[in-house]
């Protein structure tokens, strides 16, 4: 947080604990030192359908929703971009504006994620691939081509920016950026798939070293308040 500020409002998240995008706005909240409060939507249980969710906080009848005060988010990379302008330090999520290359370098990475992974492996695709095709194989074998398709999309960037002996813990430059914050809970939510990232050794070394970070530790989606006992570790 910038020097001198002080943060008077409040930041509210509705959140599912086994919500990818959710788990990128913890990682970058407690990156921000961002106390968050939370509200708990069940997704299993259709709770982002109910009419007055949809009408008061989110026309899309989803997660995250953030809401600031009397300024609402619904979108993950909003929410970011958002927390990243209001908050640049401690932890800033971008590079200085005086190295636009290496700005527009993290959005490429993030995009892949945000773009090219995430929406097509949500559960309300899949179910619906599930719906078309009728057996659950293809439900699962839908998503692992797209987690595919994505890691190695990031991994040809990686070593096109990096070469392929790069060992460094971070997607973009020496710190963590937007990027970082997004990748993690997309491989997490790969994990769920039981996907093996052997194919990918950088993606998967930059994953080893991400989740060391204590932010990165917190917003495990298996630690959540919401987290069943299940699946908690």
């Amino acid at each position: 947080m910038a020097e001198g500020m002080e943060v008077t409002d409040s930041f509210h998240l509705y959140s599912f604990f086994a919500s990818s995008c959710c788990q990128r706005i913890i990682i970058a909240a407690h990156l921000k030192s961002i106390a968050l409060t939370f509200s708990f939507i069940d997704l299993a249980a259709d709770q982002h359908l109910d009419h007055a969710y949809q009408q008061t906080l989110n026309p899309s009848r989803s997660v995250p929703t953030l809401v600031v005060t009397r300024q609402d988010g619904t979108k993950t990379i909003t929410i970011l971009e958002y927390l990243e302008e209001r908050f640049p330090a401690p932890t800033p999520l971008l590079p200085p504006r005086d190295m636009p290359e290496a700005r527009a370098l993290v959005r490429d990475f993030v995009n892949i994620i945000t773009t090219d992974v995430a929406p097509p492996t949500n559960a309300r695709i899949t179910e619906r691939v599930r719906a078309v095709r009728g057996e659950r194989d293809d439900q699962h074998a839908f998503a692992e081509a797209c987690f595919a398709d994505g890691f190695r999309a990031y991994e040809a960037l990686l070593t096109e920016t990096r070469g392929e002996a790069a060992s460094g813990a971070f997607t973009v430059g020496e710190a963590v950026t937007m990027a970082d914050v997004c990748l993690v809970p997309t491989i997490d939510q790969a994990f769920m798939y039981k996907m093996d990232l052997s194919f990918v050794p950088q993606v998967q070394k930059l994953y080893e070293n991400l989740k060391a970070m204590p932010a990165f530790q917190a917003a495990d989606w298996r630690k959540q308040p919401d987290t069943p006992d299940k699946f908690r570790v």
